[in-house]
C-alpha cells in the first residue's frame, strides 16, 4: 500500500478530522479483524462513534484524495466545509458572549 493509499483510509481521514480517537478507530478494526463484516464506516456509525455527515464528509474527502471526486461531490464537500465553518464560528460566538457574561 502506497502512502497516498494510506493516508486517504476512512479511519486516517475521520482522524485528522477530530471525528474519532485513535481508540475508536483501534476497536471497530479489531472487530473488523475479528469476523464483523461491516464496513468502517457503518461500524462507527453503529457503535456510536461518529454521526452520519462526518461519515460520508470522510467519504468525499478520501475520494479527493484518491483523485476520484466529481464535481457534483467537490461542491457537496464544499458546502459541508463552509456550514462546518459557520458552526464552528456561531459556536465560538456564543463562548466568548458567555464568557463576557461571567
Amino acid at each position: 500500500m502506497n502512502k497516498r493509499d494510506t493516508e486517504s483510509r476512512l479511519g486516517d481521514v475521520l482522524l485528522r478530522m477530530g471525528t474519532i480517537t485513535n481508540e475508536q478507530l483501534a476497536d471497530a478494526v479489531a472487530r473488523q479483524h475479528a469476523g464483523d463484516a461491516r464496513a468502517l464506516g457503518v461500524l462507527l456509525l453503529e457503535l456510536g462513534y461518529a454521526e452520519a455527515r462526518h461519515v460520508e464528509l470522510a467519504l468525499l474527502r478520501q475520494q479527493a484524495l484518491r483523485g476520484r471526486l466529481t464535481c457534483e461531490d467537490g461542491l457537496r464537500l464544499l458546502e459541508e466545509a463552509r456550514e462546518e465553518t459557520q458552526r464552528v464560528g456561531n459556536s465560538f460566538s456564543e463562548l466568548v458572549a458567555a464568557a463576557e457574561e461571567l
